[in-house]
């Protein structure tokens, strides 16, 4: 006979430390809104005759290019995650498990790390543009020439970037679409007509979701075009900061935050309203068993996309740090290395936090002004790193300036403002899984805990903190990656010499001296790689 509760705790009222949860809830969700409320303040100030030259003579190439960039990384990301995806989750062949782990090794692979590697293939191109020259004229000449950075830059971004695009895909084609598979394959449908009817359709809204990742980083990139002599809108971005011409800087900014929301729209619009549901929604696939030739297509569309994002500039970092193994600055790498790695340990350790804060206020007191403060939170990673730079810099120059009793505070002269900038930007990324973990408990946990008489805080750290722990995991490993291989932001505030591999690498390389940039890149690449334990730890357990 069901039991019925007649004493259920009334969430709202019934928490003393409602206040101090509601304000750890918000505090953290406020400081996301500083950098847009600073940029928006400083961009309608006057700029000056600079900001007229920018938008007659710079502005076009900006916004040609990084609309070019964003849809070109986007649909070759889509490429190289959704068949590896597809042959993974639903069919057996030999090495599906291996391929199964390999392809998230990208996520560890920074893509101006990756670029790196491609350097030396990138200017061996001269002989075959004189070969062009000769052979098909100066007008192909110098057309070859526009094309190749493209191609570099595209290809690099995409195949480091592509495993958003995996991850969000391989569940849907596993899980989710396992009753409609199954079903398709009774009724004689072969495997391509399963995947074009059946599977895509109901991806949809995870490809869009994934390819919305990739768009948000590619727009965000500054390694791999600076590397490749590209100009899109965030290196113009800094090259306004850098001349001085600081409302410039923050109008850009402004601008590629437009591009970002418009880019989300679209992947909002493309989702819709649509889901999906089966009878079985956690039932397995069956994988079906490939011939010859499926295993053969199975191995291009794996392998292609890990050798170019992992293999290919993994196995180069390795010979070149062999190469000039007796020439290399042990100091300086070693450094570097544990600024990285404190940086990253520090700042996911804060996130993990302010994001376990925001998602357990909502669970324990059921507000809508906290579901709002969750919404707030997530808001970062849709900002573009030069946005969060710019803002956190135009705060810095604010306090030394208006308040000189605070120049010694500056923000940028201390770890505190490099800190508070991850914060803001990566925010979101463990929020998103935290939030992910507490929806899948049923609420009647947290009410019979706080039944049997237990208060709010030991209920979340006695019933639900045990519960979404791999939830907050996820989160932590990747909030760990995104920190430790970070460049955009961390040229801008990073305290006077003080250097993290990912700028280390960055310098090196600027300068030409590519052997000795191998080291802290391959160091960067293999701490990295230390954070995806966790996610394949899930995997398999997710696979059992």
């Amino acid at each position: 006979m069901p039991v019925t509760s007649t004493n259920k705790p009334s969430p709202a009222k019934s928490s003393a430390g409602g206040g101090f949860a509601i304000l750890g809830a918000w505090l953290p969700a406020l400081l996301v809104l500083t950098p847009l409320l600073i940029i928006l303040w400083r961009s309608f100030q006057p700029a000056g005759e600079a900001w007229d030259q920018i938008v007659e003579n710079r502005l076009p190439g900006y916004l040609r290019q990084t609309l070019v960039l964003l849809g070109s990384v986007t649909t070759l990301a889509v490429l190289f995650g959704v068949p590896a995806a597809w042959f993974v989750s639903v069919y057996r062949f030999p090495g599906r498990r291996f391929f199964e782990v390999a392809l998230l090794l990208p996520l560890a692979m920074p893509g101006f790390i990756a670029a790196v590697g491609y350097v030396d293939a990138f200017r061996e191109l001269i002989p075959v543009y004189v070969w062009i020259r000769k052979n098909w004229g100066i007008e192909a000449f110098l057309k070859s020439q526009e094309i190749a950075p493209w191609i570099f830059g595209t290809g690099v971004l995409a195949a480091t970037l592509f495993p958003y695009v995996y991850l969000s895909c391989r569940a849907v084609f596993a899980r989710q679409a396992a009753g409609a598979l199954e079903a398709a394959r009774l009724l004689g449908a072969g495997g391509f007509r399963c995947f074009a009817t059946v599977a895509m359709p109901m991806a949809r809204p995870a490809v869009a979701a994934g390819a919305s990742l990739v768009a948000m980083e590619a727009v965000n990139d500054f390694g791999v075009v600076t590397h490749f002599g590209l100009v899109p809108l965030t290196p113009g971005i800094f090259r306004a900061w850098n001349e001085g011409n600081l409302v410039s800087s923050m109008r850009l900014a402004m601008i590629l935050l437009v591009i970002v929301v418009i880019a989300l729209g679209i992947e909002r619009w493309q989702r819709g309203r649509k889901k999906y549901f089966t009878e079985t929604p956690d039932a397995p696939l069956t994988r079906a068993r490939l011939g010859p030739a499926g295993v053969a297509t199975a191995w291009l569309a794996c392998g292609i996309p890990l050798l170019l994002g992992f293999l290919i500039p993994g196995w180069r970092l390795v010979r070149w740090t062999l190469q000039s193994w007796d020439v290399m600055d042990w100091p300086t790498n070693l450094k570097a290395s544990v600024n990285s790695f404190t940086l990253a340990a520090g700042a996911t350790l804060l996130i993990l936090v302010a994001a376990f804060a925001v998602t357990a206020a909502h669970r324990a007191l059921r507000r809508r002004s906290l579901l709002l403060a969750r919404q707030v939170g997530v808001l970062g990673y849709a900002y573009p790193g030069a946005l969060v730079a710019v803002g956190m810099g135009a705060l810095v120059s604010t306090l030394a300036f208006d308040f000189p009793g605070w120049a010694s505070l500056a923000l940028s002269g201390s770890t505190f403002g490099l800190m508070l900038a991850y914060f803001i930007r990566f925010l979101a990324v463990a929020i998103q899984p935290a939030s992910a973990g507490f929806e899948r408990l049923p609420e009647s946990l947290h009410d019979a805990g706080r039944t049997l008489g237990a208060g709010p805080l030991r209920t979340l750290l006695e019933v639900d903190l045990p519960l979404i722990r791999p939830a907050l995991v996820a989160g932590a490993a990747l909030v760990f990656i995104d920190v430790f291989k970070e460049l955009t932001m961390t040229l801008v505030l990073r305290p006077f010499d003080f250097e993290t591999l990912a700028t280390l690498t960055f310098r090196l390389t600027d300068e030409s001296r590519i052997p000795e940039a191998a080291l802290p890149g391959l160091l960067m690449v293999s701490l990295s790689l230390l954070g995806l334990i966790p996610l394949v730890r899930l995997l398999h357990d997710a696979r059992r």
